[in-house]
């Protein structure tokens, strides 16, 4: 069962984690509504972008990114 389970995940990696994400998805928006997920959804992808710019150069980047955000001009 498990080399076929490789096979395919290796031939159809995209499929399967599509898929997967969007099973997560559907039960979530059931299980606490659309806005929770939302919001949910928000905070990951915030927690992913600054856990990105930690991984690339610490909090010197993080400080860059928000200054350029918020610079004016």
């Amino acid at each position: 069962m498990k080399e076929w389970l490789k096979k395919f995940y290796g031939e159809h990696k995209w499929l399967s984690i599509l898929a997967l994400s969007a099973l997560v998805l559907g039960i979530l928006f059931l299980c606490i509504g659309f806005w929770r997920t939302l919001l949910l959804a928000a905070l990951v992808a915030v927690g992913v972008l600054l856990g990105s710019l930690l991984d690339r150069g610490g909090w010197a980047a993080v400080k860059d990114f928000f200054g350029g955000l918020f610079r004016k001009g």
